[in-house]
């Protein structure tokens, strides 16, 4: 996480303020008395110019799209070479513009600022009858090529006419960079393909927990209500995610589908996380708030609705803002948006990921280690009152034991959410191909199974499964030496969540 902040903080401080492409040089601009400098008829305003030892360079990708030609101005590829032309289609240079793969009415050379030097070694895209490419208003390009489509930002590639025998009347193709790293080109689909297996394969569980949970109703409490919930949303960010790893390199998502299931993955994950905090909160308000009155399920009903207040509202209001960056138009240079759909259906970069994602997962992280650390104090300062009452009050120190065994329950599924996330935050700012973080990943797309072992693989929850499973069949179970029907009395050890039950407070354990 060092790593990251330190790189986040070169990023914003650096005296460059833009790269080696997106520069022109502006030296022999005429340089006014509020230190614009005009050139070639545009001018660049303080702050989207900088000076180095070779010059003054400009940036007018700054509050503009830039748009790269491959040729120089007036020139097109004829036979493979840039050569001067005069046809319509160069002079003036007026492209398409595309919303997705649909034609819009944007005109190029008033949408773009066009730049003529690409310095990357490129390969071609659009002169063959399965190459599509659709320049779109943003600046990306969408290009879809042996049936795979693909987003290529901007300063990534660049635009021309050609022409050659093949095409006697002008076609548009591209120029594509090659990466700057053959280590960090797109992963094996393969890779994808097993990921959405892993996904899947963990939905069952994430399925089958809830159901335990829903159908049980000495589960059913206000615990069981809160993991029915954190796992509720798990199972669909977990299905629409699979869907997304299924079909990439397939043209099976539109671009609106795009954008739909991105938010969706979105407000889903981010209610998981905001339902593992309240889980956080209700552990450390039970030892550090004591335990008020009787078992009150109106009490608890009451509880959950302000619960589910705060995590399914919070969400809604950051996807909400999301949504709003994502289709706000005029905005600042130098905002961040979240780029939906520009390389993919997920954010643009890791920059826009940290901005919208990222940031509210980690402010919850470190809430939630604050809480298990007050909480892990609480219970250590009580430890001596609970081994007095062992003889005293059995039901409270077992009341006390069960809610120990709760908070253990709570703080394995934090330790593999917490610590898997924040390495995954660690992963986008060191980068590279995600080979080298298969482990953590498998470890996130597992998380489904590490759930239906720690809260439903139990022998207590066991056994009311077997008698849940035994009353719908008609078989009567046997009488406890009470004479009550052992599932009346059948609580799980780490199910009771209520902090009313034992009429009791901290303070009389003193």
């Amino acid at each position: 996480m060092r790593c990251f902040l330190i790189v986040f903080f070169v990023y914003t401080v650096s005296c460059e303020l833009c790269s080696r492409d997106e520069r022109l040089n502006i030296t022999e601009g005429v340089k006014f008395e509020n230190e614009s400098i005009l050139f070639e008829d545009v001018e660049y305003v303080k702050g989207n110019w900088f000076e180095l030892e070779d010059g003054t360079f400009g940036c007018p990708c700054i509050g503009r799209i830039c748009l790269w030609k491959c040729c120089g101005s007036g020139q097109a590829y004829v036979n493979r070479s840039c050569t001067d032309v005069d046809m319509p289609e160069v002079n003036p240079f007026n492209p398409p513009v595309y919303k997705g793969p649909e034609a819009t009415s944007i005109n190029a050379s008033a949408q773009f600022f066009y730049k003529y030097t690409l310095s990357c070694e490129k390969y071609l895209v659009g002169a063959r009858a399965d190459e599509f490419i659709y320049l779109q208003k943003n600046g990306t390009l969408y290009e879809i090529a042996d049936g795979r489509p693909q987003w290529h930002p901007p300063a990534r590639y660049c635009v021309e006419m050609w022409q050659d025998a093949a095409h006697i009347e002008p076609i548009l193709v591209a120029g594509v960079c090659y990466p700057d790293d053959p280590q960090q080109d797109v992963d094996s689909p393969a890779l994808f393909i097993a990921y959405s297996i892993g996904l899947m394969i963990s939905i069952p569980f994430l399925l089958a927990t809830f159901l335990v949970y829903a159908f049980i109703p000495e589960l059913r409490n206000l615990h069981g209500l809160c993991l029915m919930a954190y796992c509720g949303g798990l199972i669909i960010a977990y299905s629409f995610l699979s869907y997304l790893k299924l079909h990439f390199g397939k043209i099976g998502v539109d671009m609106t589908g795009c954008y739909i299931i991105a938010f969706i993955v979105y407000y889903t994950f981010q209610t998981s996380f905001f339902w593992l905090n309240i889980m956080c909160i209700d552990i450390w308000r039970t030892f550090s708030h004591g335990y008020r009155g009787t078992s009150n399920k109106r009490r608890e009903k009451k509880r959950f609705a302000l619960y589910g207040l705060y995590a399914w509202g919070v969400p809604a209001i950051l996807t909400g803002i999301t949504i709003a960056m994502q289709y706000s138009e005029n905005l600042p240079a130098g905002v961040i948006t979240p780029g939906f759909g520009t390389q993919r259906c997920w954010f643009a970069d890791w920059m826009s990921e940290l901005v919208y994602f990222f940031i509210p997962v980690f402010l919850l992280v470190i809430c939630n280690a604050v809480l298990f650390t007050i909480t892990a104090y609480r219970i250590r300062s009580i430890r001596q009152e609970t081994a007095i009452l062992k003889g005293a009050e059995s039901s409270r120190s077992d009341k006390l034991k069960k809610d120990k065994q709760r908070y253990g329950l709570y703080l394995k599924l934090f330790v593999v959410m917490g610590v898997n996330w924040s390495v995954e935050v660690i992963s986008f700012a060191v980068g590279g191909s995600n080979w080298y973080w298969v482990l953590i990943d498998l470890s996130n797309i597992a998380l489904g199974i590490y759930i239906f072992f720690i809260f439903v693989w139990k022998n207590k929850v066991r056994n009311l499964v077997t008698k849940k499973w035994q009353r719908l069949r008609g078989v009567r179970m046997p009488e406890t030496s009470t004479g009550r029907w052992m599932s009346s009395s059948a609580q799980t050890e780490d199910t009771r969540i209520s902090h009313d039950e034992t009429g009791i407070r901290l303070k009389e354990l003193r």
